[in-house]
């Protein structure tokens, strides 16, 4: 059973006015989440890509893309 609940906020840039927010009753399923959400957004940028993407450059999509998500107890 879990005891706190958790506000998860994704926007789609750094600009964004109307980020989705979503609710959770259990961290893990907040955690998952973002996980999901943040995996799916850094591959659509790397399919998306006309070039081929480096390590070092998806570190930089995955950490710039981790930046737009904020986790929150409510």
């Amino acid at each position: 059973m879990c005891s706190m609940r958790y506000r998860v906020t994704i926007a789609a840039d750094s600009l964004d006015s109307n980020p989705e927010v979503t609710e959770f009753d259990c961290f893990y399923e907040a955690e998952d989440f973002i996980h999901d959400s943040v995996n799916q957004s850094v591959q659509w940028i790397m399919s998306h890509s006309p070039h081929i993407t480096e390590e070092e450059e998806y570190e930089h999509i995955l950490e710039q893309e981790m930046t737009l998500t904020r986790l929150e107890e409510i």
